[in-house]
């Protein structure tokens, strides 16, 4: 154990309370090896979101072993760590015992030492300690760094006496749980927004702005439009076609948008396009019917991605507001390829698309531009408020973990 002044203390903090210490997180903690010999445990995962608890709570998409028998066994208060993900805080105490891969490292508190894990669990997942354990971490790419055992207990870490870790674990449990409620209301209100998003989208789309006389579509899912309009395949709205190009012919520097299969627009230097278009890849990573671009002007697309051009009756942004919100969950219903993972042509050219008269397509998407502008401002100060709480919340961690809040009854 040394004082508040020694060459032990990390880079990530100037000083804390002259009644605190550093010490080394081995006099805290020693490596803990005991393996399951069944599998039988819980299965625990590590997060950088939410930190340690059961796989079953936690929306994780990774295939479990089959057997896991030999994983690491987890105490309640042990710290768990992802070697490979700790420069993202995949980290945290644990609150439930169970077991976890064998690729991590589990580190039992030692039984004199003065260890509250609610605290260290803070202090552990911090921003600032986080980035600690990031500059000393071993690897050839920042996205493959490792901190090793013999790494991690040799790092210092401030130690305040067991009460007041308590006390400041206590005043971050409160902080922290009402900040995090002030962010699930923001985020329920952007889910919110969104639902109002979309339902003023097909609304539009299939009734229009005017209260008007409807009839059956033809196609189910749809239901009833207008009588007014008339639903046309695409194929007699406009020319559907590929682009010719792959990613890797992409250049930072290029002077005209290039539509590839993701959601990402690259540049390239040249172009085989030159007008209006709506543009979706067939595959690719960003969800298939899930992408949708529209342009005017010069670009460049990949073989992938489908090209709708050359409109007629119908207006290139009309186009994109229906085929944007009702390809996927039309093609979906009608297509034998549950999981959608790719678009055919056929498909494409006889999805069915209802179409007002060009001056109403006209008031259509104004009204639409004007509502979807006003919703999206919403929820963007809503991600900026998250944004804001998340800041406050890391930042309140920090302080309170180094000692730089004075909290009432604590000397």
């Amino acid at each position: 154990m040394t004082n508040a002044h020694t060459d032990l203390a990390p880079t990530w903090t100037a000083s804390i309370p002259r009644h605190w210490c550093w010490m080394r997180n081995k006099e805290l903690l020693f490596e803990a090896q005991i393996l399951s010999t069944d599998g039988s445990e819980e299965l625990l995962s590590v997060s950088h979101l939410t930190g340690v608890g059961p796989r079953s709570e936690k929306n994780v998409t990774m295939t479990e072993a089959e057997s896991l028998e030999g994983y690491r066994v987890v105490e309640q208060g042990d710290l768990v760590i992802n070697t490979m993900w700790a420069w993202m805080g995949a980290l945290g105490v644990a609150r439930h015992a169970g077991i976890v891969s064998p690729a991590y490292g589990v580190y039992r508190p030692r039984p004199s030492a003065p260890f509250e894990p609610r605290f260290f669990d803070y202090l552990y997942r911090s921003t600032e300690y986080v980035m600690e354990m990031t500059r000393v971490s071993r690897g050839i790419w920042s996205s493959r760094l490792r901190i090793y055992p013999e790494v991690f207990l040799r790092m210092a870490v401030p130690v305040p006496p067991l009460k007041e870790q308590r006390a400041i674990a206590d005043y971050l449990d409160r902080e922290t749980a009402r900040i995090d409620t002030l962010i699930e209301e923001q985020q329920h209100l952007i889910e919110m927004l969104r639902e109002r998003r979309e339902a003023t989208i097909r609304s539009a789309l299939l009734s229009g702005l005017d209260a008007a006389d409807k009839g059956p579509s033809g196609v189910e899912l749809l239901g009833a439009v207008p009588r007014r309009w008339r639903m046309i395949p695409t194929r007699y709205l406009c020319t559907i076609t590929t682009g010719s190009e792959d990613s890797g012919n992409a250049t930072e520097d290029g002077e005209y948008p290039f539509y590839v299969r993701g959601r990402e627009v690259l540049r390239i230097g040249h172009y085989s396009f030159d007008g209006e278009a709506v543009m979706t890849p067939g595959d690719g990573q960003g969800g298939t019917g899930k992408v949708f671009h529209y342009f005017k002007g010069k670009f460049e697309a990949h073989q992938r991605v489908y090209v709708f051009k050359d409109f007629a009756g119908i207006s290139g942004w009309y186009f994109y507001y229906f085929l944007s919100t009702f390809l996927r969950p039309v093609a979906l219903a009608g297509s034998n390829t549950v999981t959608m993972e790719s678009l055919r042509r056929p498909l494409l050219a006889s999805f069915k698309i209802a179409v007002p008269p060009l001056a109403e397509q006209r008031r259509i998407t104004a009204y639409l531009d004007d509502q979807t502008a006003k919703i999206d401002t919403l929820i963007a100060e809503a991600e900026r408020f998250i944004e804001l709480a998340r800041e406050r919340r890391s930042a309140l961690i920090t302080a309170a973990v180094t000692g730089q809040i004075d909290l009432p009854g604590v000397a």
